[in-house]
């Protein structure tokens, strides 16, 4: 008896370099997973009134990221400034995720707090315990960040939000993969993002009816922008990781021949 996946073609609409490991998983269930990007993630030019707050990074005592995007383009932007990636000894990293701690090892450091869960509201109820009144606390973060954290932090402590990276809509999109999704040819479209959502129903505006999507979402966050525009999803991943969409997705066609 074969795979319960087998021979079903999943989409993924995130960037390319962070659909391996879906890939991966979905392959060993002899599915397969094409790459049809609806965002596109690139440094942002900082401002003088950024680069000052770069320059005084040791006027922080946290550092807070909140992705592994908003770690990478901080350090690209560090090391262009200071030639090294070191950070101030006394600077607290926290981080959310272990997938955005892990990141961190590639530039020499560690985090003093990483959260259990992966989103912004796993994270600020036991941040806010570690932070001490008047506190600086540095976010590099995307322009479509979220400002959750920022926002319950600022009531104890100062805050400064810094955009090192933009997520826009691709300017070319892969015809032959669109063209699949219009057909209804495929078995699920993964969702990583509030922003993926929105970029893949305007790709797909005037082709597709929305509704009839069968959308894989990595958490709650992406699932309430779905639901905004009238979608109910197949799937929303208990954990956000490439794991818990793939256990996601298990667990639907398990479910469905019961």
């Amino acid at each position: 008896m074969g795979s319960i996946l087998e021979n079903k073609i999943f989409i993924s609409t995130r960037p390319e370099t962070q659909s391996a490991e879906l890939r991966s998983l979905l392959a060993s269930e002899s599915a397969q997973l094409l790459s049809m990007p609806t965002i596109e993630i690139r440094s942002k030019q900082l401002e003088e009134q950024d680069l000052l707050q770069l320059k005084n990074i040791a006027s922080f005592n946290w550092i807070v990221f909140t992705s592994p995007n908003g770690l990478k383009f901080f350090f690209a932007a560090l090391f262009e400034l200071q030639n090294n990636y070191q950070l101030p000894k006394h600077l607290k990293i926290a981080v959310v995720g272990k997938k955005t701690a892990s990141a961190l090892v590639e530039y020499g450091a560690t985090a003093s707090f990483i959260n259990a869960g992966n989103t912004a509201e796993d994270f600020v109820a036991d941040f806010e315990k570690l932070v001490n009144p008047g506190d600086r606390i540095f976010f590099p973060v995307g322009n479509l960040a979220r400002t959750i954290i920022k926002d319950q932090i600022s009531k104890k402590a100062e805050c400064i939000q810094t955009v090192f990276y933009e997520t826009t809509c691709p300017k070319n999109s892969d015809e032959k993969i669109l063209s699949r999704i219009v057909n209804d040819n495929y078995a699920m479209i993964v969702l990583a993002s509030p922003s993926a959502c929105n970029n893949l129903l305007h790709l797909l505006s005037g082709k597709a009816e929305p509704t009839k999507l069968r959308l894989v979402c990595i958490g709650q966050t992406t699932a309430s922008e779905v639901s905004k525009n009238n979608i109910k999803p197949l799937v929303v991943a208990e954990t956000a990781s490439s794991d818990g969409i793939f256990s996601g997705i298990i667990k639907y066609y398990q479910n469905q021949q019961l």
